[in-house]
């Protein structure tokens, strides 16, 4: 078993080597092997495609992070990833645009979360729950009782972040391109994402308000449909994505705290008046947040996995000159 410490020295390296070095020299993600003397942690398959240094093309990428065995697929499933195109690969280095290419993948029904165990098949779930007891000589616990909901998905995502930006604030002139080509996509990709998460807490948001409090799923307000201030079916921020519910929380939670009815059943959960249901709302999952009535613990989870993509999105937009004081 190697230390955590050292997984993030030969993560670091990977990345350097993906891009710059060689696929082949990579040791931790997706590591080439000949069946023989293979890396830990252990992967499944020989990680080898048809690019330079038997680099995985984008297609092939996609089909091994989703479990396949490239040498064992059908002809015509390897055509179908064949045909896909990562984001800004054209010679003009702006198409396919990456709306275009998540169509691709939508279309293909790879819309789906991460694996991390296709990259390291020791970062399962279990590891981040307070209850996991590891056997001798196994994986250590990576539960944090100051970070509860951290998960092998955000675990995994926060650690490319970090020796990305690492990387990027050397500012070394010989990757120097190579590297702010994928910052400015990740900005893009992370940019979308962040949105579409917002979006998407809206939704959900909408459905909460009303729901009581006996939902242990998702708690909510108790607030009458006709109350909620909603631009019903909003069209989304991101190009292709999925209309909203676009809630004015402000507005809504004055319509409810002026309804005396809902204002005593409210009061009765401790809230003191509009603004205290505007923070509930705001900080929807927050566990650094006190409220008079907590949140799910599904909220918290939520909140966490949107922290992950918050903070990428903020590092991304740093010049190398800032991030070079915060890494």
């Amino acid at each position: 078993m190697r230390s955590i410490v050292k997984l993030d020295e030969e993560f670091a390296a990977d990345l350097r080597h993906s891009e710059i070095e060689g696929a082949d020299k990579q040791k931790y993600m997706l590591p080439q092997h000949t069946g023989k003397g293979k890396p830990s942690p252990f992967p499944r398959y020989a990680n080898k495609g048809t690019g330079p240094n038997n680099k995985l093309t984008y297609g092939q990428f996609q089909a091994r992070v989703e479990g396949l065995e490239w040498a064992k697929m059908l002809p015509e499933d390897k055509t179908k990833y064949e045909q896909l195109k990562a984001p800004w690969s054209d010679v003009d280095g702006k198409t396919p645009t990456t709306y275009q290419c998540a169509d691709q993948l939508m279309e293909m029904g790879l819309n789906k979360q991460l694996k991390v165990t296709e990259f390291d098949t020791t970062l399962d779930n279990k590891r981040f729950s307070a209850d996991y007891k590891p056997k001798r000589g196994g994986n250590p616990s990576l539960y944090n009782k100051d970070d509860p909901f951290n998960s092998a998905y955000s675990y995994f995502s926060e650690r490319v972040e970090k020796q990305f930006q690492d990387l990027r604030s050397k500012d070394d002139p010989k990757f120097k391109a190579v590297i702010e080509k994928n910052n400015n996509l990740g900005k893009e990709l992370l940019e979308s994402i962040t949105t579409l998460r917002a979006e998407d807490k809206l939704n959900h948001m909408y459905k909460q308000l009303q729901d009581g409090v006996a939902d242990e799923k998702r708690k909510g307000l108790g607030i009458p449909k006709d109350k909620i201030v909603v631009e019903s079916n909003a069209p989304s921020k991101v190009q292709n994505g999925k209309p909203y519910q676009n809630i004015n929380i402000a507005q809504t939670m004055a319509n409810a705290w002026a309804d005396t009815k809902t204002r005593e059943e409210l009061q009765a959960k401790g809230f003191k008046n509009a603004d205290d249901l505007a923070n509930w709302a705001n900080d929807l999952g927050n566990p650094d947040k006190t409220q008079p009535q907590d949140w799910s613990e599904l909220n918290k989870s939520h909140f966490r996995s949107a922290k992950t993509w918050n903070s990428g999105l903020v590092k991304s937009k740093m010049t190398v000159a800032e991030l070079s004081k915060c890494v």
